[in-house]
Formats: structure tokens, sequence, C-alpha cells
């Protein structure tokens, strides 16, 4: 198959490969990437890099010699280097202050030559490779972005078209029969993946599911599973500090999961703390709070309109005015939160490995004048202590208990993906960064 088609249900809101950080965009600018290192399993394995040393202060990378640019040219240590400044240096850039560590900016980093540099560190990072396996530091050309290192290379866009040809000076995959085309296709609801049947797309959208459907779309030949990726929950807004304490204590408290879950078919999984999804699943649980009928309160939630957020939605409207809560709906754009809200219900990818990612969101969120603001920074501190490596899953765990116990972190139910698939295509890489699509014939999944 030399031609794909893939339905995806909406197109991303950032149009550049350094600053994607939706669903969509992912699958798309994930074929375009070329991160130093991937994620396979919860494992860390070198990808653009080929080696790498870690000390205290400092993070030496040797990349590949065999990385090329879709015009023929070497990829170099700098190129990296270059788009580690680009996100950094950009305020605006969801990643801005993910490599928090890294050394006062201007004198962060030393190219050694063309495949090797170091990026000096403040402190120990323990996590620095895995912030590198995102797509976002793929390197970043000196004189062109329409120019990539990755499998693919962007060719068309337009409104119901993302189309992508194969980097013919791709190495990494070059033994394997792969993709030479790829074509994402616009198709806004598609919850039975009739443009699958109809024979429209190889791929359906992966999120477009109906979940009641989806436990007999799992028996179905070619439909392939893929729990466990993404979250819903709810997020502080713009408001967030105007709740009453007595909401937030019902909030974390009295949403009842499994009843939503039921509605369902019990597809989606109940989730009271991210810890259940990392180390042995545990997490410390919180008090219930006392179900006083207190004055009336209207809460404030923006969404965006996907499938099935507003029924979701619907439903926990209906638990909180048993407490005299009155939910009131905001949709806001897609990707795009301006509605005054206090909360906003969110579906958001479920990070790998730990919960860092997710732990350094919620703490962004927490005011300095908080009474716990001092205490929760000193357990988050601990974490890039080298002597208290072992004692991660305990830390997260302790800090994660605060930040559900204030509100401030509350997941609701894993949100099961699953796609239609045509039968010559090796699943797992269609939206594994730096890797081509690859054609099954021959080839193993080893």
């Amino acid at each position: 198959m030399n031609n794909l088609n893939v339905a995806i249900d909406v197109f991303p809101y950032k149009e550049d490969i350094w600053s994607i950080c939706d669903y969509s965009g992912e699958q798309i600018y994930s074929k375009l990437a070329l991160p130093l290192f991937s994620l396979e399993k919860d494992e860390i394995k070198p990808l653009g890099a080929e080696s790498f040393q870690q000390t205290v202060d400092s993070f030496r990378i040797n990349i590949r010699k065999d990385l090329f640019w879709s015009n023929g040219d070497n990829v170099k240590a700098v190129d990296y280097v270059r788009a580690i400044k680009h996100i950094c240096y950009d305020e605006n850039n969801r990643y801005n202050k993910l490599l928090a560590s890294v050394a006062k900016l201007g004198v962060e980093t030393e190219i050694h030559n063309d495949h090797s540099f170091t990026i000096q560190t403040s402190w120990y990072d323990p996590f620095i490779t895995q912030y590198l396996s995102l797509l976002n530091f793929s390197p970043k050309h000196e004189h062109d972005d329409d120019v990539f290192a990755g499998p693919y290379v962007l060719v068309k866009k337009q409104d119901n078209l993302y189309q992508l040809i194969a980097n013919k000076y791709f190495m990494l995959d070059k033994n394997f029969p792969a993709v030479e085309k790829i074509n994402y296709l616009l198709v806004e609801k598609d919850p039975n993946g009739e443009a699958f049947f109809d024979g429209k797309v190889h791929v359906s959208c992966n999120t477009a599911v109906n979940l009641k459907n989806y436990r007999i779309f799992t028996a179905k030949k070619n439909f392939v599973t893929a729990e466990g990726n993404l979250m819903m929950m709810l997020s502080p807004g713009i408001k967030f500090d105007k709740l009453p304490n007595h909401v937030k204590e019902i909030l974390t408290s009295k949403i009842n999961r499994n009843t939503i879950s039921a509605r369902y078919d019990n597809i989606l999984k109940p989730v009271a703390s991210w810890m259940s999804m990392y180390f042995d699943g545990s997490y410390y649980p919180l008090r219930d709070a006392i179900a006083y009928k207190k004055s009336s309160f209207i809460i404030d939630i923006s969404y965006e309109d996907f499938y099935p957020n507003d029924e979701i939605l619907e439903d926990i409207s209906k638990q909180l005015s048993g407490f005299n809560i009155e939910v009131r709906k905001h949709q806001d754009k897609y990707g795009y939160w301006l509605s005054e809200s206090h909360l906003r219900f969110e579906i958001r990818k479920i990070p790998q490995r730990n919960p860092v990612q997710i732990i350094r969101s919620d703490l962004s969120n927490i005011s300095t004048s908080h009474a716990k603001f001092e205490k929760i920074k000193k357990l988050y501190s601990m974490l890039f202590t080298e002597a208290l490596s072992s004692q991660q899953p305990e830390i997260f765990k302790v800090i994660d208990f605060y930040l559900r116990d204030y509100c401030l972190s509350l997941p609701l139910f894993i949100f099961p993906t699953g796609f239609f698939c045509h039968s010559s295509i090796l699943e797992n890489t269609l939206y594994a960064p730096g890797r081509k699509v690859l054609i099954k014939e021959a080839v193993s999944e080893n």
C-alpha cells in the first residue's frame, strides 16, 4: 500500500512541530518528528540520539550520524540545540518551562562537534530524557521550517487535508516496506467508522467511536483498541480561586464516576487519582466530605464540543444539583480556552512512565499564597534529588494527595480510543514519532 488515508476529527490549532500540543496535532506531526528519544512501553530508548551521559549539572548527547533533512543535508547537533532554544525562548510555547533545569539561557548549551552537544543544568533532572522524547524537541532547520528530519514531509495543507510524503533521505526504517504517502482527511463525526467501511479511509478516527458500541466494535475484524491513551478530567479555570471550599470538597468527593460509567456500558474507567496509572497503582484516599446542602452556588465549566464531553458534563451537572450546585456550561472553540470559568472539562493525553508532566501542570495552578504551597514546593524539589530517586513513587503519591485534596487535580475517567485499520498496516507504527508507517507484509513487530 503506497497511499494511506487516515481520518482525523479536527485539525491542529498550532502549525509547527515545536509548539504542537493537541492530540490530533500530535498524530499528524509525529510523522514529521525526530526527537532525541522515544518512549516505548514506558521504556526510554535513543532515537535521534545515539548515546548520552548525565551528571548532576550536565547532560551530554551524541546524535546519530545517519540523520538527514528532507533536502539531503546532514542533521547536526546545532539543529537540535536550535529547537531546544526556540522552545525555551518562546513564552507562548506550552513546553516553555519544561526544561526548567536548563541553566541560564545563553550559556546553557555547548556544541562540541557536528554530532555532540551538552546541556548545562542547574540541578540534577531525572526526567530530562522523558521530556526530550516529546516530538516537539525535533531538530529545527537553520533556514526553512518546511524541511523536516522525520520519516515524512508535509507537502500540502488544506481545510480538509494534510498530505505527507516519505522523506527519501530518512534511514531509520530503510529496510522495511513502508507507506509512501499519507493523507489525513477531516472527518468531523464518524461514531461508527462509516468512512472506513465506505472505503474513504484506511484508518478511522481513533477518538470518534461511539462508546456505547465499543464492545461490539472490539469483536469486529480490523478494530484496534488503544485503551489507556486519554484521560477525562476537570482542571482549574480562570475563576478557580473563587470556588468556595465546600464546593471544592463536594467536587473532590461526591462525583459518582461509577454511575456515569455504567451509562456507557462501563467502558469509561473511573479514576480518582493519576497515581492509579503509575508504579503499583496505589494512592492516598481523600476524606469524604460532609454533604451539607449549603447556600446555592453556580459553577461555570468550559468545554470543547467533542463527543462525549457535553453528555458527561450533563451527568455531572445532575449529580451536583443534588448538593445545591448549578453547572453553567460554556463551549469554547478548539484550542482556545477563553471562557471565564471555574473549571475546564478536558480530555488529555496520559503521559507514559510517570506523572511528572501532569504534576507540573497542576502545580502551575496553585497560588503562592496557598497554605500548603511551601510544603508542596519542598516535596516537588525532592523529586530532583538523586539520592532520593528510589523514593519517587512515594513523593509523587504525597504531592498527588495534596493536589486532589485542594481540587487542583480532578481526573474522572480513562477514555478508551479505538479505530478500524486496514489489515496490511502495522498499527503500532501509525502514530509513533520518528517511525514510518510500516506495512505488515514481511514485517514482524519485533
